[in-house]
Formats: structure tokens, C-alpha cells, sequence
């Protein structure tokens, strides 16, 4: 359990260095259009939720799939 906490702990401190860090940091992002001056921490965060989002219904559609599947079996 403490070892848990710690690790917690130890991410969110790192989050916090790297967000802090790259405040400043701005680049351009093309996603069928040329986005100019993004913010680092703006675009790594898009881009996670962007994932999220991506792989919330490949799971729920897999899940749903395996259970279909495991029905049939017992019949």
C-alpha cells in the first residue's frame, strides 16, 4: 500500500516538472490543417485523451465480442 502512495506520488511530481517545464514550449501540429503555436503540454494532453477516446470502444467492442463468443460456448 505505502508502495502505491509513493508511486502516486512520484507521478504526479514528475506530471507536475514536465507540465511546468514546457509551459513556454510551442510548436506547430498538422491534422489536415497547420495548427501554429500549440503548446506542448496542450498538444501531449490532446493527444492522450485523443488515445483514450480511440481505445475506449476497440475494448468495448472486444469485451462485448469475448462475452458473445463465451455465450455460444456454453449453448
Amino acid at each position: 500500500m505505502p508502495i502505491k502512495l509513493i508511486l502516486v506520488i512520484l507521478l504526479a511530481v514528475f506530471v507536475s516538472v514536465f507540465t511546468g517545464l514546457n509551459l513556454d514550449n510551442k510548436c506547430s501540429f498538422w491534422f489536415f490543417h497547420t495548427f501554429k503555436d500549440i503548446p506542448v503540454v496542450a498538444l501531449v494532453i490532446g493527444s492522450f485523451v485523443a488515445g483514450v477516446l480511440v481505445a475506449l470502444p476497440v475494448s468495448l467492442i472486444s469485451r462485448n465480442k469475448k462475452n458473445k463468443d463465451r455465450d455460444v460456448m456454453k449453448k
